[in-house]
């Protein structure tokens, strides 16, 4: 995301779009500007230089900054060396010539038993523009592009009362996608659409939560969206005193930059057992499509066939309700694996197939159930 000062939309009626970057050579220029040898503020001047929009130049580099290295330095002795500086001067004050201030400087470096060069280094290097780059931006000019473009979007997301995203992908991606919501503490409403999953989200500038940190994470939802086989986004935009229609979608945006999303990892080691013993019968999908039941998200564990299987491990006694009520409000052929150690009876009224296991999942328990069902793999 970039400041609100550096956004560049267009604006025509009730609609607001980013004005993406669609050539590559401003991002070719500013990413030249960051040189490794170069103090900070000479990169910032000739970024201010830019033959371009200073607004596009400065949210270029704002992102570019973000992926530099500067020298570092011991922020404490510097401080210190100011400090002293300052008392000296203190006592001869105004210091209103060059000599004078020479004084100054050879007295804290006695003092302080380091040269007057370092006293003087010190005094440039507490702040940011003095320091050296030491290392340049590791991006080509095609994944900055991507990522300015991908901020435009963050930052007028920044500014939603609300916003909807169609989203058609894997289990797994959806399911880090979910995670991720409420990871950030985002509220959503999920239904299915399509060939996928609407998600309607609270934005930051709603009635509910009217918090700029509300917008950040908002924003940081963003990459796992767009990372979506198929995706899309609707949003109400409050900007400068007006409300805007802002959508983009998959098939007319930009390259962006999206999330990789891990292979899907194991949960527990019941599923992992269960996932290598009926693999050896069976073809058995992982983290399969997402569903949408009682207007949240659910990911199954495993698809067997048209038999989804979903293993429910001991855990805290809020994770085990909400587990229960959306697999009892589920309505699809579901097998559901129990551990021991959770409230039986209850388990066992479930309108589904139900197999309490003990430590893990045996075959010879489950096989009755998955082989009408049963591919080979």
């Amino acid at each position: 995301m970039i400041p609100l000062d550096l956004l560049r939309a267009r604006r025509q009626g009730d609609r607001v779009a980013p004005r993406y970057l669609e050539e590559l050579w401003p991002a070719e220029y500013v990413l030249g500007a960051y040189r490794p040898g170069l103090r900070l503020a000479e990169a910032r001047a000739k970024v201010d230089d830019a033959p371009f929009e200073p607004k596009l130049a400065r949210g270029l580099a704002h992102i570019v900054e973000r992926s530099i290295g500067l020298e570092e330095v011991d922020r404490r002795r510097l401080t210190r060396i100011r400090l002293e500086v300052f008392r000296e001067a203190a006592k001869a004050h105004p210091v209103v010539d060059e000599g004078e201030r020479a004084r100054v400087v050879a007295a804290v470096a006695s003092r302080l038993k380091i040269s007057a060069e370092e006293v003087e280094a010190a005094l440039a290097k507490i702040h940011e523009d003095e320091l050296v780059i030491t290392r340049g931006p590791d991006m080509s000019a095609e994944e900055l592009a991507a990522l300015y473009n991908t901020s435009l979007v963050q930052t007028l997301l920044f500014r939603s009362r609300r916003m909807a995203a169609y989203v058609a992908a894997d289990g797994a991606r959806v399911k880090e996608l979910v995670r991720t919501l409420k990871g950030l503490g985002l509220m959503y409403v999920a239904e299915r659409a399509g060939g996928g999953i609407r998600l309607d989200i609270d934005g930051p500038v709603s009635a509910v939560k009217q918090t700029e940190r509300y917008g950040t994470r908002l924003a940081k939802l963003v990459p796992y969206v767009i990372s979506a086989d198929d995706w899309r986004i609707e949003a109400d935009i409050s900007l400068y005193g007006k409300i805007y229609k802002f959508a983009e979608a998959k098939s007319s945006a930009p390259k962006m930059a999206h999330r990789d999303v891990e292979p899907p990892q194991f949960d527990s080691t019941a599923e992992e057992e269960f996932y290598r013993n009926v693999s050896r019968v069976c073809a058995v999908q992982r983290e399969p499509e997402a569903l949408v039941v009682g207007n949240r998200v659910f990911i199954p564990d495993f698809k067997i066939g048209d038999l989804y299987v979903e293993i429910v491990g001991f855990w805290t006694p809020d994770y085990v309700a909400r587990k229960y009520e959306k697999l009892a409000a589920a309505k699809i052929p579901l097998l559901v694996l129990v551990d021991e150690r959770l409230a039986l009876a209850t388990w066992r009224s479930l309108p589904h197939y139900v197999v309490i296991y003990k430590e893990r999942p045996r075959l010879s328990d489950i096989f009755k159930y998955i082989k009408p069902y049963c591919r080979r793999a």
